[in-house]
């Protein structure tokens, strides 16, 4: 339906005519009875949505025919609630050449909800993400050996209380609110596009791989790892960092190079029975996974 409805409205005001004209009441008893309506228009519009995080999703005539770029939006979408109208619009002045597309953004969303309620993937999306297992699932044993170090049980232990090595597979329950979010019950650890492995995720390793020197001097306390504790530390923090994502990107059944081969061979054969847009499409997600975990490998040093 309409996201404004008049209707209520004009009513309201046919009724309060009717009742004062009528000699039902009095002025003061018709506002008061109009100040009600009003009041419950803007509680079911907008206060009970917000209150109940319910969504709703609608299919916009013209507005929906523009394609998505995160990088590079040319056009911009706005929606005025009294007038009930869209408006997609040229941004900020720029020049468009003729029969060039107009592309809008749908957000900062993931190619896991891109794919997942648009049905395609952005290559070098800005905002994806890569959801590693939770550090309790990590191979301890070949990290401690990268870090040449054995890390001690009760750090362990104060790190699981601490909530940081995610949750057990028992533990998991989700409520299912926010369906715009890749789901992440497990306490999984976050990789970004932008800015790496989640900096929570190195204040862990770096109490992780404390000394205990290092250890006592912070008071056994994992918030105080939140910064730089020496330059050794931080070494062995992001080594396993690296060496768990590396474990993680060497579990893939295929390689980066396999995919991208495996891709370009695809672009070639479309149509012959090598595979679909379905399969071409999942082949991209994965790519661009691999792409994301290799990048972060590259960049934490």
């Amino acid at each position: 339906g309409a996201a404004f409805n008049p209707l209520p409205y004009a009513l309201t005001l046919f009724l309060v005519a009717v009742y004062i004209a009528a000699g039902l009441g009095s002025l003061e008893q018709a506002a008061n009875g109009a100040g009600l309506v009003l009041c419950g228009s803007i509680l079911n519009d907008f206060v009970l949505p917000k209150l109940l995080k319910s969504n709703k999703y609608i299919i916009c005539p013209y507005i929906d025919m523009a394609n998505h770029n995160s990088k590079s939006p040319n056009a911009d979408v706005a929606f005025e609630y009294f007038a009930d109208a869209y408006s997609l619009a040229i941004s900020n002045n720029k020049s468009i050449p003729k029969d060039s597309q107009l592309f809008i953004s749908y957000g900062p969303r993931s190619n896991d909800q891109l794919l997942q309620y648009y049905g395609f993937v952005e290559p070098n999306n800005p905002n994806d993400i890569y959801v590693m297992p939770p550090i309790r699932e990590w191979n301890i044993e070949a990290i401690e050996k990268a870090c040449g170090t054995t890390f001690s049980g009760g750090r362990l232990a104060k790190l699981d209380k601490a909530g940081l090595l995610g949750q057990q597979q028992q533990t998991i329950s989700s409520d299912g609110n926010n369906d715009l979010e890749p789901a992440n019950v497990a306490g999984g650890v976050v990789i970004t596009k932008s800015d790496g492995i989640d900096p929570a995720v190195l204040q862990a390793l770096r109490a992780l791989v404390s000394t205990d020197e290092e250890w006592e001097a912070a008071g056994e306390a994992i918030g105080n790892f939140a910064a730089v504790v020496s330059p050794q530390n931080e070494r062995r923090a992001k080594l396993a960092a690296k060496t768990a994502m590396e474990l993680e990107l060497a579990s893939k059944p295929t390689s980066l190079e396999e995919d991208t081969a495996l891709l370009k061979t695809m672009d070639t054969k479309l149509g012959s029975g090598l595979g679909g847009e379905e399969e071409k499409v999942a082949l991209l997600f994965r790519i661009e996974k691999k792409k994301l975990l290799q990048a972060a490998i590259t960049n934490i040093g």
